[in-house]
């Protein structure tokens, strides 16, 4: 029989298993005994650790640029829709901003050095796979990136850094 075990922890790190009974518990003492380890690393005093160890820096990926927040750099096999996804989860992750503009995603991701075709267009498969959510209509159209979409940023920011 699986089971399927999600912790999060009040540092920010979070641990999800499926599978056997055995599996996530070794799986899981693995991870709290990870914990202490991972939160005495890297904290001298004084110092503020932005993110928890694991966790891409978003800060390192993405900057403000002219109002607009966008990726520092362009990288290779990136596609635009991957980058509207990373777009999305910096926004969420620097600013705290649930949903962006259609309009404003257009820019970041064209400020970012991708071409894209029209948002609506570029993320349709996003949307269909659940990784983003869209509201509103014509003009007024904005994206709010999923957890699941989180995730799949998650995955594509840890790559590239």
């Amino acid at each position: 029989m699986n089971y399927k075990l999600r912790i999060k922890h009040p540092s920010g790190a979070e641990f999800e298993a499926e599978g056997p009974a055995e599996f996530i518990q070794t799986e899981k003492e693995g991870f709290l005994r990870g914990l202490p380890a991972a939160a005495a690393q890297g904290r001298e005093p004084g110092k503020h650790q932005e993110e928890p160890a694991g966790e891409p820096r978003w800060a390192a990926l993405a900057e403000t640029r002219n109002c607009l927040l966008v990726l520092k750099n362009k990288h290779h096999g990136l596609r635009a829709a991957d980058a509207a996804l990373l777009i999305l989860a910096a926004e969420r992750q620097l600013n705290a901003n649930a949903s962006v503009g259609a309009i404003t995603l257009s820019k970041a991701i064209k400020a970012s050095g991708y071409a894209p075709e029209r948002i609506d267009r570029l993320l349709t498969k996003a949307n269909r796979e659940g990784l983003v959510k869209a509201s509103g209509t014509k003009r007024n159209r904005a994206y709010q990136i999923t957890d699941k979409g989180l995730e799949r940023a998650w995955l594509e920011a840890r790559k590239l850094q």
